[in-house]
């Protein structure tokens, strides 16, 4: 069984440990955009190596100013982050929530964001057999957590349902939504209704679309910005960082393509996961694939040949809410799907 704190992504840990190339290494752990970085973004890296020399802005103001012009938001209700993970813990310790709905499955920092923040955690659990859609609730306590689309099973509530439900919620119940993997169902984000719910919180990442985890980017959106930059640590975006956000989101043709291959991969992987006969597939909205199989056996056999074959994919038989032999695997390139299913079709 996987440790609690395992995550996907672990392909330099991998490489590390068995003495590899972490460029030999297949990951479908990782939920990463599979065109890899804007190659604008990347050669604008590379002309700006020298800024690694000098303080970064306090607060990245340009980032800020470029996100509030491609949502039509404020640039002051906007704050960006070292990633949606750092902007959690943030939130978490800045507003100190006493009771929280958590809906699960979900993912794994959420929890340990709220135990050490000293929050009392109310679980609301998805079901599989209605593929995770979001239960009508009322969620009682100071604060509500949802991802969607939902991470890992790529369940996705569409805006028209998601409305309802928020207008459900109390005024006095702060709603952080995590949209980590909004882009890839091309739907529009929840940011622009921050004016109608002072209490709603969108989180957004710019490490999955944009293929830039290891520079940790990420911003939060919401009312209640301007209050929050009070308690806010300077320095938590290098330069490079914010040059990689600004020519990644300056990259149309990067953006159609990417979302025109994910989308393409993902229609033609759910019809040849529905001929497996031991894996059974979710429907998804994201860029990855939530999936059951027959037995612990057979998950452990699969992750150990994929492992000696330079492969991984997500155990998520540690992820809370999931119940059973369950993995996730990411949305590849065609050539690396088909070799990933190779081997689900010999299970």
């Amino acid at each position: 069984m996987a440790s609690v704190l395992n995550h996907g992504g672990r392909a330099l840990a991998f490489a590390r440990e068995r003495n590899l190339d972490y460029r030999d290494i297949l990951d479908f752990s990782a939920n990463i955009n599979p065109l890899g970085p804007s190659p604008i973004a990347v050669a604008a890296l590379r002309e700006c190596l020298h800024t690694a020399a000098v303080y970064p802005e306090e607060i990245p103001t340009r980032f800020a100013q470029c996100l509030s012009d491609q949502l039509c938001i404020p640039a002051n209700k906007i704050l960006p982050g070292n990633g949606a993970t750092e902007l959690i813990y943030f939130w978490l310790r800045t507003k100190r929530p006493q009771t929280a709905t958590l809906i699960v499955p979900t993912f794994s920092e959420y929890r340990r964001a709220l135990e050490s923040s000293g929050t009392a955690i109310k679980v609301t659990t998805l079901r599989p057999d209605h593929h995770f859609r979001l239960p009508t609730i009322q969620p009682v306590g100071d604060v509500v957590i949802l991802t969607n689309p939902n991470n890992p099973t790529g369940a996705y509530v569409p805006p028209e349902p998601l409305l309802e439900w928020l207008e459900q919620i109390s005024v006095s119940t702060q709603i952080l939504l995590d949209e980590a993997f909004i882009e890839f169902t091309g739907q529009p984000s929840m940011v622009r209704y921050i004016e109608k719910f002072p209490n709603l919180w969108v989180l957004r990442s710019m490490t999955k679309f944009y293929a830039i985890p290891g520079l940790r980017l990420g911003y939060l959106v919401g009312q209640g910005v301007p209050s929050l930059t009070q308690s806010r640590e300077p320095w938590q975006v290098n330069n490079l960082a914010e040059i990689a956000g600004l020519t990644s989101l300056a990259d149309l043709s990067y953006r159609e393509a990417s979302l025109q291959l994910v989308q393409r991969e993902r229609i033609w992987l759910w019809k040849e996961l529905h001929a497996l006969a031991h894996v059974r597939a979710f429907p998804t909205a994201a860029n990855f694939f939530f999936a059951g199989c027959d037995s612990d056996r057979m998950l452990d056999e699969l992750i150990a040949t994929l492992a000696e074959e330079r492969i991984l994919i997500r155990d998520c038989r540690s992820v809370e809410g999931v119940d059973g032999p369950c993995f996730r695997f990411a949305i590849r390139k065609r050539a690396e799907n088909i070799r990933l299913l190779n081997y689900l079709r010999r299970i």
